[in-house]
């Protein structure tokens, strides 16, 4: 008997803003006449626009609250929110970059029990937060996982409509986007002929070139995109990925009843659906079964799926019980399918929808502290691969990026093509490239299973976004994801670029701008690696640190707000999550041989090594007077340790991390 649980979505919501736009008008708005049948092409009639009294954060939220409504559990219930937009433009020409829209949704709402991140991978956004989520929800580190996008990205329609010259203009894309938010809340469940039965992702970083979203040299965001060779490379890789899944699970002509691929045109999609039939052999996908969403709604970028989802779950074209195919395509280029059983949900939606009647909401009993460690097999810290520190002022991000993670290959045991999971954890890079992931251009430039003729092995390359913590939560996921056999290793890589140094020197964030690289497996040896992780948040000094880049003139500005006594409320986080991670390892301070600390500066490591009570001489500095290592503070610790041959076989180390939000991150970890 088959005991396996699958992973269901429990509800769902989604919002629409309430401006509508006409692609007629979309048209009519650009600057230089563009003579292309725009909506022919696309099957985009009109759009939903919000700019103007709501941002991406307003349609996460709205989307949010529906979800809640429609669902049993309260926000106290919830122990994983994922945020996955790829636009962070949270107030007129301001985006957002600290603290991440996960943990600013985790205060309004009350998640006081969730692990918060975002992340950030394309139109693949939320189907990569329901892949980590799922891997979360099978090693039972969580019970119940929120991943929400709100995608505010016409933005980039008004950019293109200043500066599209023509027709054949590679801006001409942004013309198709539309705004929305969704929603979905996740679960284990004990029926295993319901829910989600395969879910595969993989990158392509060699077309990752295709398609990029970065500030504008005339001012505001863009998206520049080779539709033709990113289209092709989407269709041929998509249709492979699905006759793959669709064989593997037994799902052939009569066992599915929709097939919903990414939002982008009516030409995609019948290209798409045409190169599935071809390599059936069989013409199985049709009108019938292949949902078009496009004419009211546009190209939602990674809510695409799930508006679909939800208005035809609203119009009953989608029942309890029906079969979906989910064909899963973004700029990286990701590439994927799920393939998805429906238990009574579309059911409970409109039942709650029309008569308004969401019950009682299950009671929760609110805990201390969160803690993400189930028994799981350990895992190492391979090998570290950093740059020289100096010298890098203003370098490409990617070609930092590059020299750190050859450096750490060449220091591993492993091959490039071994790597399954790629984790960018830094933030701030140059040109301010959004989409697509940066550790999706890094898998293009390490050539890592990168090419559709790549065969066998295959990484997903997507990017943790949330300041100097990321990478200690990059650890945690990569050590959730080894255990549920999502992969057999993961290489974890951090770089920070100074984004005002160029026009506005005077104003900088103070990091650090380098690289680090670790690759991460499981432990060969059962009692060493990391044994235990633990976050905690304190939302209440939420606005002590800020980083917004503003787009209101040409030249990008990031705005950077420091609260008097940041690296105070640093230090007294950290006490209180060094004494409850202790206890709940069983060890006391005399324990620690070795502290890795956040790399701020020397004197904030000897103020921090004041209050904890542990010896200045145990702590690992490298930072001496800055700037912060933020995001590679972890790597460069304990590369400098290795390099020095301070630890010793049998060592403990204490990893800390801290950031905006206030968040603040511990590990131990046993050499």
């Amino acid at each position: 008997m088959d005991h396996r649980e699958n992973i269901v979505i429990e509800s769902i919501g989604t919002y629409l803003p309430p401006k509508s736009i006409s692609t007629l008008e979309v048209l009519k708005g650009c600057k230089n006449q563009i003579r292309f049948p725009l909506e022919k092409i696309s099957g985009i009639k009109e759009r939903r626009m919000a700019g103007e009294e709501e941002f991406s954060i307003d349609l996460a939220r709205k989307s949010i609250s529906e979800c809640l409504e429609n669902s049993k559990y309260s926000p106290e219930e919830i122990d994983l929110l994922i945020c996955c937009n790829i636009s962070r433009v949270d107030r007129p020409d301001l985006q957002s970059f600290e603290p991440c829209t996960a943990v600013k949704l985790r205060k309004e709402f009350a998640f006081i029990n969730a692990l918060a991140f975002d992340i950030t991978n394309a139109c693949a956004g939320m189907f990569t937060g329901i892949y980590i989520s799922k891997a979360l929800l099978e090693t039972k580190a969580v019970s119940k996982a929120m991943v929400v996008s709100g995608e505010y990205i016409t933005h980039l329609t008004l950019t293109a409509q200043r500066e599209a010259e023509n027709y054949m203009d590679n801006r001409l894309a942004c013309l198709t986007l539309g705004d929305a938010g969704a929603a979905i809340i996740l679960e284990n469940s004990s029926n295993n002929q319901v829910g989600f039965i395969a879910l595969d992702l993989q990158t392509y970083g060699r077309y990752s070139p295709y398609c990029i979203a970065k500030t504008s040299d005339q001012g505001g965001w863009i998206m520049l995109t080779d539709s033709v060779n990113l289209t092709d490379a989407g269709i041929k890789s998509g249709a492979e990925s699905a006759l793959s899944v669709l064989q593997r699970e037994g799902w052939y002509p009569d066992k599915f009843n929709h097939l919903i691929l990414h939002q982008t045109s009516k030409m995609t999609l019948n290209s798409a659906r045409k190169e599935i039939n071809d390599l059936l052999d069989e013409p199985i996908l049709h009108d019938e079964n292949t949902i078009n969403n496009l004419e009211k709604r546009g190209n939602t970028a990674s809510t695409s799926h799930f508006v679909a989802l939800f208005d035809h779950i609203q119009s009953r074209k989608i029942q309890s019980g029906d079969r979906v195919v989910f064909g899963i395509s973004a700029s990286g280029l990701t590439t994927g399918t799920a393939l998805y059983v429906f238990d009574d949900l579309p059911d409970r939606i409109r039942e709650k929808r029309s008569v308004k009647n969401y019950g009682n909401k299950t009671p929760s009993v609110q805990k201390t502290i969160a803690e993400y460690i189930p028994h799981l097999p350990r895992v190492r810290v391979e090998s570290i691969g950093t740059i020289p520190l100096g010298g890098n002022r203003n370098r490409d991000s990617l070609d930092l990026l590059c020299q750190a993670a050859d450096n750490c290959l060449d220091r591993s045991l492993y091959h490039c093509n071994d790597i399954g999971l790629l984790i960018h954890s830094g933030i701030y890079r140059s040109d301010n490239v959004l989409e697509p992931a940066l550790a999706a251009l890094l898998a293009g430039k390490l050539n890592m299973n990168a090419a559709l003729s790549d065969k066998g092995k295959k990484t997903l390359a997507f990017d943790i976004f949330n300041g100097s913590i990321g990478f200690l939560q990059a650890c945690y996921l990569a050590q959730q994801m080894i255990a549920a056999e999502v992969s057999k290793t993961a290489m974890i890589v951090a770089t920070e670029f100074e984004n005002n140094f160029k026009y506005f020197p005077n104003q900088l964030i103070g990091i650090c701008e380098t690289a680090s690289a670790v690759i991460l497996d499981k432990s060969p040896v059962e009692d060493k690696g990391f044994s235990r992780f633990l976050f905690n948040y304190h939302t209440e000094a939420i606005d002590d640190y800020t980083v917004n880049c503003s787009t209101k003139e040409v030249n990008p500005f990031f705005q950077i707000e420091k609260g008097p006594e940041l690296e105070e409320k640093y230090v007294q986080t950290i006490q209180q999550l060094v004494v409850e991670i202790l206890k709940k390892e069983g060890i006391g301070l005399q324990d620690i041989d070795w502290v890795f600390p956040p790399q701020i500066s020397t004197k904030f490591i000897d103020l921090l090594s004041e209050k904890l009570g542990i010896g200045f001489d145990k702590f690992i500095d490298v930072a001496d007077e800055g700037p912060d290592l933020f995001s590679s503070s972890i790597p460069y610790g304990m590369g400098n340790a290795f390099e020095r041959g301070l630890v010793k076989t049998g060592n403990i180390g204490l990893m800390i991390a801290v950031g905006s939000g206030i968040q603040t991150g511990c590990a131990i970890y046993h050499f």
